[in-house]
């Protein structure tokens, strides 16, 4: 999208948040319109109020701003500095939950925020919680498969067909 002449409002975000970062509203030089995307101003939020991951969070989350170039984690970080309380508000499995709303990118970094700058997750996720396949064991040929009734049916040595 083209600017009138001297119309660089949203320049003057770009600039700001380049050289400071994601940034919630209230820090941005000029106010946010939706023409901005065009010069590469996003917004970050997560869904508020009540999810099916068993949280409840305020149904007006302050949004940040950020660039291409910043990455989900410092996004992420500001997103939770700029919403005071709503790490006592929210499971960190659920919060995990609703960043990965944006995608896997999303899902990692905010464990990684979430472990290493605020101490709430001790331990590396396991295959299980990253929403990997989980691995069984075939009773019949002790091999451990993803899909049981399919590898009992069509795969299975030890099978019957």
């Amino acid at each position: 999208m083209d600017f009138e002449p001297g119309d660089d409002v949203g320049y003057q975000n770009v600039a700001y948040l380049r050289e400071n970062g994601p940034a919630p509203a209230a820090d941005l030089p000029t106010e946010v319109a939706t023409r901005h995307r065009a010069v590469g101003v996003y917004s970050f939020t997560i869904q508020g109020g009540s999810g099916s991951d068993g949280i409840s969070l305020p149904g007006s989350l302050r949004k940040v701003y950020y660039l291409d170039e910043h990455s989900p984690s410092d996004v992420i970080t500001v997103f939770l500095e700029t919403n005071d309380g709503l790490l006592e508000e929210a499971t960190t499995k659920g919060l995990v939950r609703r960043f990965g709303g944006h995608g896997a990118e999303w899902r990692d970094a905010a464990r990684t925020v979430l472990r290493e700058e605020f101490g709430l997750l001790s331990s590396d996720p396991t295959p299980e919680s990253r929403g990997e396949p989980q691995r069984v064991k075939c009773w019949r040929c002790d091999e451990y498969v993803v899909d049981l009734e399919t590898h009992l049916v069509a795969e299975c040595p030890e099978s019957d067909s």
